[in-house]
């Protein structure tokens, strides 16, 4: 404590209990001051969630009323303030998720005269108005605001991209299937089966563009095994020729595993011989595919190879060949093996027992 503040006459221990005392009263202050700002903070958020619920039991029948009867909309706009705009795109986004067709139609009408409200938070600094305003404009304002959502695909947080690109990859938006594909580059950190869903969601018309980038040599293998994998999912029969020239040229387990996965599906006959050539590959993951694949794409002649992999070290190259032993016609062989009491035996009588072939 300064001197200037001690009395003169204060010896050294007064000097060290005034300071303590000082130390203490400021201690008390700030956490007085720490309290009043959470007491004040708190009486804000109960008001708002008091007001937010006053807006909703004003909004909620009129809103129903509007789905049920779209003639209702302007009466329901009218009831909107300039200073609620944003609250009830809010309030309209959360039921937009639970509706499809043409009530999802009414929700959009009901949100567009407010919607430029929203715009400038599309480039706002903040991830998480970014990311809101994305994903209400990508959900109420397509094709108005096609442009910002689109844009955002290039936004420097990954989440918002993401959030763009799902809200344009959607089945009656096939027009926007070449940009979210130009950008998957951005998500190669996300879940493989993740955007081969979202992808897949779009639906056949996009089927083709799936091909073209599975194809793509320049890609990245991880993106073109997103694509095998949505491919995969449509059950598109046209990806067997496309993924039988990945098996053919490529060396990427992940890639590999996930065209074999798709031939195995969708492949033919004719793909089988490029598949036998990877049935003793070293990868695990490519040989118990490979395995997995040959059996509805080989024939009884591939039995014996499938019945001898059944051996395998690894358990899951292992299962697959019971599994394509199964599938080529090796059902007597494999009861066989049963009835043997073989080291495989188990592995046959799973096999045999499985409903819908997995």
């Amino acid at each position: 404590m300064p001197d200037f503040l001690l009395p003169a006459s204060a010896t050294l221990g007064e000097g060290a209990l005034l300071t303590l005392i000082v130390i203490v009263g400021l201690l008390f202050l700030g956490t007085l001051g720490l309290s009043l700002y959470a007491v004040v903070m708190r009486s804000l958020h109960m008001r708002r969630e008091k007001e937010l619920a006053e807006l909703a039991d004003l909004w909620l029948r009129p809103v129903l009323g509007a789905v049920a009867d779209p003639e209702q909309i302007p009466a329901v706009q009218r009831l909107v303030e300039e200073e609620d705009q944003v609250r009830f795109l809010n309030f309209i986004i959360e039921y937009t998720r639970r509706v499809r067709g043409t009530e999802r139609e009414v929700l959009r009408d009901l949100a567009r005269p407010f919607l430029p409200a929203i715009l400038e938070r599309v480039s706002a600094r903040g991830t998480e108005a970014r990311a809101w305003a994305v994903q209400v404009l990508g959900t109420l304002g397509l094709p108005q605001y096609e442009r910002e959502v689109i844009d955002a695909l290039d936004d420097p947080t990954p989440l918002v991209a993401m959030i763009a690109a799902r809200a344009l990859a959607r089945r009656d938006t096939p027009q926007y299937a070449p940009a979210v594909l130009s950008h998957m580059d951005r998500f190669g950190g996300w879940s493989k089966m993740f955007l081969a869903s979202m992808l897949a969601a779009m639906g056949p018309s996009v089927s083709e563009e799936l091909r073209s980038m599975l194809a793509d040599e320049s890609a990245a293998p991880h993106i073109r095994a997103v694509m095998a994998e949505a491919l995969l999912l449509q059950g598109d029969f046209l990806a067997g020729d496309p993924a039988a020239e990945v098996v053919r040229t490529s060396g990427d387990t992940e890639l590999l595993a996930s065209c074999l996965r798709l031939l195995a599906a969708v492949g033919r006959p004719e793909h089988a011989h490029l598949v036998r050539s990877l049935c003793d590959s070293q990868d695990p993951v490519v040989r118990a595919q490979a395995l997995r694949a040959l059996g509805p794409l080989g024939d009884t002649e591939d039995v014996p190879v499938l019945i001898e992999a059944m051996d395998d070290e690894d358990p899951w190259p292992a299962l697959y060949a019971a599994r394509g032993a199964r599938d080529a016609g090796g059902r007597e062989l494999l009861a066989g093996l049963v009835a043997s009491g073989s080291d495989v035996a188990r592995l046959a009588d799973q096999v045999l027992h499985e409903e819908d072939g997995e």
